[in-house]
C-alpha cells in the first residue's frame, strides 16, 4: 500500500463516520419533533399569541396534572415579586394554585416573608398590598 491508498480509506472511514453521527442526529431531532407534537392538545384557539384551551379540567382522567390556561388566569413568573392590588395583575381574592409544570404536583410559593408548599388545584387566599412570589417554578393562579 502508498500514501495515496491510504489516504484514500481514512477519508473514506471519515465520510463513513460523517454519516453515521448525521443519522443519529437526524434520528434524535425528528423523536423530539414527534414527542412535542404528541403534547400538542385538541381545542386550542389562539388569542393575542396566547393558547388558550377549551378544556379547564385541572386533572385528566388518570389523575394527572393536566395544564390549561384560561383567559382570566394570572401567570406568577418564577422569582417575580406581586403585588396584590385592585390596579396590579393580581387582585385581591381567591385563587386555585395550578402547576405549569406537568410533572410538578407541589410548589412552593412565598405570601409576604413565608414559604409555603402547595399542591396543584389547591386554593390560596390573597389579601390587599400581600407580596406573593413563585419560588421553584411559575405557577397559574385561577
Amino acid at each position: 500500500m502508498d500514501l495515496y491508498q491510504i489516504i484514500c480509506i481514512i477519508l473514506g472511514g471519515v465520510v463513513v463516520l460523517q454519516f453515521v453521527v448525521l443519522g443519529f442526529v437526524n434520528y434524535k431531532y425528528t423523536k423530539m419533533l414527534n414527542a412535542m407534537k404528541n403534547r400538542e392538545v385538541d381545542n386550542v384557539q389562539i388569542k393575542n399569541g396566547v393558547r388558550y384551551t377549551v378544556d379547564q379540567t385541572v386533572l385528566d382522567e388518570q389523575g394527572n396534572v393536566n395544564i390549561s390556561l384560561s383567559q382570566k388566569d394570572v401567570v406568577l413568573q418564577m422569582n417575580k415579586v406581586e403585588i396584590v392590588g385592585i390596579k396590579n395583575a393580581v387582585k385581591p381574592g381567591k385563587y386555585t394554585l395550578l402547576s405549569t409544570k406537568g410533572e410538578d404536583e407541589t410548589f412552593n410559593i412565598r405570601v409576604g416573608s413565608y414559604v409555603t408548599e402547595y399542591h396543584h388545584n389547591q386554593s390560596i387566599v390573597l389579601a390587599e398590598g400581600q407580596e406573593v412570589t413563585a419560588v421553584n417554578c411559575s405557577v397559574i393562579l385561577r
